[in-house]
């Protein structure tokens, strides 16, 4: 089994990523290493952010890891060839990418967990930019179709013939509260991210600011948001929420868009097999188990943690609430995106016309 250490820390590792070469300036005018970001000194707790990702990255202006992300990837993501019945699972981080790459994998498997028991998932939906040093883009092109895959991209970096609408395209969306929560433990516990040891407060600027890895929750979701306005038949948008809410008619809307339509029997049996407590279990989909040993340090937190809408009540105080509020509320404006902060929001919505209507949030029900 490989360990990060290995891959990243010694010379036999760095020779098998490339990095070396990295380090020499040979990536192209796209991609700068953060650490020659001439603007760090700006903003000392983005600075400190971004010094504390292993091998950080700046692709098109976007922030990326280091450790997995290798710039041989990132420079043939533009040209990378989409196929027709591909199927693309697209989300900002922490936003039900593991649930729903799981769901889709089941539904490629005629809805039969026995199936894929005994596969991880990471070999079922393959990542876009994350993978292997070298070779990681052929092997993408070399597997059989249909081909599942996943990217945390914002729309202006996935490849060019998706951009065009060419395949299937689910994106999932989380309420950005929730959102910020399950990314700031995610940090704590990734090494690829540098183990967080910050505080929840200057995580939160940071989300806020649109200073993380991958960039700002707002730039990544709106432009998918109107993307799917375009291409209606080609994305289908979803959320966290939904699933959360109505997991068997999310499994059947999804199946439907996928055009592969499920008896009841099989919806029961995804539905089950993916409630977050089943899922928090399997080791083929809980990250207990990998092909690199160190990715993760579990002692911080779980990978798959508390699964549950509302969760930012937690952690918001009620000065940081108002603040992200207003935030929401000027990046949301005219949007017409709806997004559920609480699982009582839908009983307010049925009875007084909605609390969050045009991607906007009522300053009443979204205190504290």
């Amino acid at each position: 089994m490989l360990s990060l250490k290995f891959l990243y820390n010694t010379p036999l590792g760095s020779f098998v990523t490339g990095w070396r070469k990295k380090r020499e300036g040979k990536s192209g005018k796209d991609i700068v290493l953060a650490d020659q970001d001439p603007t760090l000194d700006l903003d000392p707790l983005r600075a400190s952010y971004i010094c504390s990702i292993p091998r950080a990255q700046w692709f098109k202006g976007v922030l990326l890891q280091g450790y997995l992300v290798h710039p041989n990837i990132l420079r043939g993501l533009d040209d990378f060839e989409v196929r027709d019945d591909d199927v693309f699972i697209i989300t900002y981080p922490k936003s039900g990418t593991t649930w729903s790459e799981e769901i889709v994998s089941l539904i490629y498997n005629d809805g039969n967990p026995n199936k894929v028991k005994n596969k991880l998932l990471n070999y079922r939906v393959e990542h876009l930019e994350v993978g292997r040093p070298i070779g990681h883009l052929r092997h993408l092109r070399k597997l059989k179709s249909p081909r599942l895959m996943a990217t945390h991209l914002p729309l202006p970096l996935i490849p060019k013939r998706l951009r065009q609408g060419k395949c299937k395209i689910i994106y999932v969306v989380r309420n950005p509260k929730d959102n910020a929560v399950s990314y700031y433990h995610h940090h704590r516990m990734s090494t690829f991210l540098g183990n967080y040891k910050g505080t929840w407060e200057d995580f939160l600027y940071l989300f806020m600011k649109g200073h993380l890895v991958y960039g700002s929750w707002f730039d990544h979701v709106l432009p998918y948001w109107r993307f799917q306005q375009d291409h209606p038949e080609r994305m289908l948008f979803i959320s966290f929420e939904d699933l959360k809410l109505d997991l068997p008619g999310m499994v059947a809307k999804i199946a439907s868009f996928l055009e592969r339509p499920l008896s009841a029997d099989a919806i029961d049996a995804i539905s089950n097999h993916c409630t977050f407590e089943q899922m928090k279990s399997n080791n083929m989909v809980n990250r207990e188990v990998l092909p690199i040993s160190d990715l993760f340090d579990m002692t911080q937190s779980k990978f798959m943690r508390k699964g549950i809408i509302g969760d930012w009540k937690n952690y918001f105080t009620e000065e940081q609430n108002i603040d992200f509020s207003k935030l929401y509320n000027e990046k949301m404006e005219g949007s017409g995106l709806e997004i559920i902060f609480d699982p009582e929001e839908i009983d307010n919505r049925n009875n007084n016309g909605g609390n969050v209507a045009n991607g906007k949030l009522d300053n009443m029900q979204s205190e504290t």
